[in-house]
């Protein structure tokens, strides 16, 4: 009898460990994605890539930058751009024939950037069909497909065409590849489905039979990433049955349409959550889908509070329900802004959370036009949500530096010259040099600097694009 109580007992924990084992893996925090995606890449280019002394330090701070480009704040991508392609350009200046760094070299550099379009679109297709050609991963494949797919038809060119469907289709089998991989972020995949299907959004048959593959793709897999998909999709395609025209303007069987594809999208979400209850993206996504079905504010509250109890630093949740309290959707700037100052009061939330009021201060001005748009920043009630934001973001973020540059530029557009030259001064003991071109260039700066010191700029510049 004790022999088996011991048996029982012993049965009893191997069956609590083959249950832990098979269960689903944990949802990948911000974090957690942003180390996946710089081990992937730095991992393909530490086994296969194009590696010497003279550029590795450059090639590997352009990867590094590209991967946190994923998970970064909108403001932060920006100087993360102009990064990746200075030490992009910079590798290949130095010889680096790495087709990773090659295609993000035609991607973001500003010596690309500034090349005819005809030029610019040969160098993408060379660097899509070499990057294909190597051991990366197939996710980087895809977006290297993807974007030169829609470079290739910026200019509406007919006689492209055949060019434009071969990346297209490329981009696609990359991406089926990719979610094959098991230990991808579903997040990482789902993003990537997005942009997929916003290209394809103005063909129907291309893009279900995309969504099929992919979905095809995920069918032996037991966690939520094929549901969401299924709902990503199923979202989209809603929207692209109902329009972008005014309520009036939608047709009955437009409305019909609209309402049957955001059910599937909101069942598959539904089934995803009664499966893995800990998964923030899940009630994310749904949140974009009350706002299509018009369910009321309390169920957009109830996803909105689900998806912040599961991950606390849930920035795309906030992006989410500032979209919904829109003015042209259930709120209005008050209810941006007061939601704004939560996320910058709150002790729970965290991560790039308290960017939210600065996200909600820029998409209010993009409403106005005129000359409320023209002084929005030199308003006196705007600067002290915008200093609140960042200085709550430098607390509960010690490590990050890059979110300076645009703490940088607000100060300045909002006539604050002793909060801009603090800032500079800064970015001046993290950074080798200032990139001037978030600021605008080098003479955009230092005219900036005198207006705020009556002192000359620093001299090294870094050119780029007026953010």
């Amino acid at each position: 009898m004790k022999w088996n109580r011991r048996a029982g007992f012993i049965f009893l924990l191997l069956s609590l460990w083959l249950l832990a084992s098979c269960s689903q893996k944990p949802p990948a925090t911000r974090q957690d994605r942003e180390k996946w995606d710089k081990d992937s890449l730095s991992g393909a280019y530490n086994t296969g890539g194009n590696r010497d002394p003279k550029w590795d330090k450059d090639a590997r701070q352009a990867l590094d930058a590209y991967a946190q480009t994923w998970t970064a704040p909108y403001d932060e991508q920006e100087t993360l751009s102009y990064i990746i392609g200075a030490a992009a350009e910079k590798a290949t200046g130095e010889g680096c024939q790495d087709p990773m760094i090659g295609d993000l070299y035609v991607r973001y550099s500003p010596e690309v950037q500034g090349k005819p379009l005809a030029d610019r679109q040969k160098l993408n297709q060379d660097a899509a069909d070499r990057l294909e050609g190597s051991s990366y991963p197939a996710i980087n494949k895809f977006y290297a497909n993807l974007n030169t797919a829609e470079i290739l038809w910026w200019g509406h060119d007919h006689s492209l065409w055949a060019q434009v469907t071969r990346h297209r289709r490329a981009a696609v089998s990359d991406l089926v590849q990719a979610v094959r991989d098991k230990t991808l972020p579903e997040a990482d995949a789902d993003a990537a489905a997005r942009q997929l299907f916003d290209m394809l959004q103005y063909n129907e048959g291309e893009t279900t039979n995309a969504y099929k593959q992919i979905d095809a793709a995920l069918a032996s897999q037991s966690g939520a990433m094929r549901d969401f998909i299924k709902a990503s999709f199923y979202l989209r395609y809603a929207w692209q049955a109902r329009g972008h025209g005014t309520a009036e303007q939608v047709t009955p069987e437009a409305w019909r349409l609209f309402a049957e594809r955001l059910k599937v999208a909101h069942k598959a979400l539904e089934h995803a959550w009664s499966h893995d209850p800990q998964d923030p993206q899940i009630p994310t996504l749904m949140i974009s889908v009350v706002l299509g079905e018009q369910s009321g504010r309390p169920e957009m509250e109830k996803w909105f509070s689900r998806a912040m109890e599961a991950d606390p630093d849930n920035y795309a949740a906030c992006s989410a329900k500032l979209h919904y309290l829109l003015p042209e959707w259930y709120g209005s700037p008050d209810d941006m802004l007061a939601f704004g100052r939560e996320c910058v009061a709150s002790t729970n939330w965290g991560g790039q959370v308290p960017l939210t009021l600065v996200d909600a201060h820029r998409a209010i001005r993009g409403t106005l036009s005129g000359e409320d748009r023209r002084g929005y920043w030199l308003s006196p009630d705007v600067w002290p949500d915008i200093q609140s934001a960042y200085e709550k973001y430098a607390l509960v973020n010690p490590n990050k530096t890059r979110f300076r540059y645009p703490y940088a530029w607000y100060a300045y557009a909002c006539d604050q010259t002793n909060a801009f030259v603090q800032q500079i001064k800064l970015i001046r003991q993290n950074d080798d040099q200032i990139d001037y071109g978030y600021f605008g260039g080098k003479a955009a700066f230092d005219k900036a600097w005198a207006d705020a010191t009556g002192e000359e700029g620093s001299t090294n510049a870094t050119t780029a694009n007026t953010p």
